[in-house]
């Protein structure tokens, strides 16, 4: 599984709590573009005939002007399918997991370049949602940033499910791990008499 390739090195205990992918409305806003630009060579064949004709004779006349129309469509073709196999790649293959003992930022950028990065629970701070647009808000999906301590940047998840109820249950993973891992207080001088 997808899941256990990612978590090769797991630590010790550690197990897979959830993990999120973008909403699907995100992808299905980049399917409709595509199917838009597949659509387009199809509505133009339809319509030149009727509004175009002097250009339509001059396309298919002869064996050497259809093989080029073909050549140019199957081009055409092949590069929407290309963008599209893309943007299913950065879709599917960027993924946030949460552990219940860090956290782990997957991010598809571009085909051969994979950004993977960490963070442990334990420098978790805040953990803030938000929610924009009309689509947003009726979806309920937005955007989990994850605030540390130090000079780390923040970990953001972008356009994942229920962004509400994720960054309330970083926030308890967070402090649930802190309880199980106490850590010791220094003392501020010795006793005296």
């Amino acid at each position: 599984m997808f899941l256990d390739r990612v978590l090769s090195h797991p630590l010790p205990g550690e197990r897979v709590i959830f993990y999120l992918r973008r909403h699907w409305v995100i992808f299905a806003k980049e399917v409709a573009l595509y199917v838009a630009l597949a659509a387009t060579p199809v509505l133009l064949a339809w319509l030149m005939p009727m509004y175009v004709p002097t250009m339509w004779e001059f396309l298919w006349n002869g064996a050497l002007a259809e093989a080029l129309v073909r050549l140019a469509l199957s081009l055409y073709y092949l590069g929407v399918w290309i963008f599209f196999w893309h943007a299913w790649t950065d879709y599917y293959l960027d993924v946030w997991l949460v552990t219940n003992e860090r956290v782990m930022s997957l991010e598809q950028r571009g085909l051969f370049n994979r950004r993977v990065a960490e963070l442990r629970l334990s420098r978790v701070q805040d953990v803030a949602a938000t929610v924009k647009g009309f689509f947003a808000t009726a979806l309920d999906y937005g955007e989990v940033r994850i605030q540390t301590a130090g000079e780390e940047p923040n970990f953001i998840f972008h356009d994942v499910s229920n962004p509400n109820d994720i960054s309330q249950k970083v926030l308890h993973l967070a402090d649930d791990w802190r309880h199980a891992h106490p850590q010791p207080t220094a003392q501020s001088g010795p006793s005296g008499p």
